[in-house]
């Protein structure tokens, strides 16, 4: 089926559970309007479809794909990484990685490659087997539960596949997430999902069996909100703590 910019919007408009009706008074428009946008009767002004875009909160990837689509120039830019001025949020990630030792944080691109990680990071992912992987969501596919360093697997990658599908659904479309998602979801069972997203726990955590001895960890997401270079505003900044004072003890001896 080709894609036409009405089956974007259209896209869009289900992914955030807006009927036309809700959108179209949100956007200060008719239903109708909303209606002949999306079936290709009419088509969106550049104006209307950033409007759109915005209102939704879509990625910038993806507002790129959508006027290319309906025919117009994209609107960000996708700079490359030693580009000057991507030096000053390059220095802050860093910073925020080295300030984060002796405990392990990793930068983490849209679709979950790896694209940065300090010291603490490298170690641990040497452990767990992960350190020849360049797909953080492929090492979890590729990673055998019976024999794995993740002591809760079933409730990790629970955890993992929740986060992910609410990505997908922030992002619009993404056909690479889609993939993985689809992969994982034939090794988590459903009925522990189901348990994770209900959970009353005040944190969940990702138990690893490290040295023969079980240590625990949750993690704090950054995501870079004022940067509009494509690639570098959907970086993920993850930073791993410990959750009790035994694992506090593993990384500070």
């Amino acid at each position: 089926m080709k894609t036409t910019i009405g089956t974007i919007l259209k896209g869009w408009r289900n992914q955030y559970r807006y009927s036309q009706l809700n959108l179209a008074t949100e956007l200060g428009v008719s239903s109708k309007h909303i209606s002949f946008l999306e079936t290709g009767r009419s088509l969106p002004s550049r104006q209307m479809l950033l409007n759109i875009a915005l209102f939704l909160n879509i990625a910038k990837s993806e507002i790129n794909r959508a006027l290319i689509t309906a025919g117009f120039a994209p609107v960000y830019h996708k700079r490359d990484i030693e580009d000057e001025n991507l030096k000053p949020v390059l220095s802050a990630i860093n910073q925020m990685l080295e300030s984060h030792m002796p405990y392990p944080a990793i930068v983490l691109n849209q679709n979950w490659d790896l694209i940065h990680a300090n010291q603490a990071a490298i170690e641990l992912l040497a452990k767990v087997g992960f350190i020849g992987e360049t797909n953080f969501l492929q090492a979890l596919i590729n990673d055998n539960e019976s024999d794995s360093f993740i002591i809760n697997w079933q409730e990790s990658m629970a955890q993992v596949l929740i986060r992910l599908r609410n990505e997908i659904c922030a992002l619009g479309s993404n056909e690479t997430l889609e993939s993985y998602e689809k992969q994982l979801a034939q090794k988590v069972d459903d009925k522990i999902i189901l348990k994770v997203f209900s959970s009353n726990e005040s944190v969940l955590t990702t138990q690893l069996n490290l040295d023969g001895k079980t240590y625990a960890f949750f993690s704090i997401i950054a995501n870079l909100g004022a940067v509009q270079d494509v690639a570098i505003s959907e970086f993920k900044i993850e930073l791993m703590f410990p959750s009790d004072d035994k694992t506090i003890a593993y990384f500070k001896k």
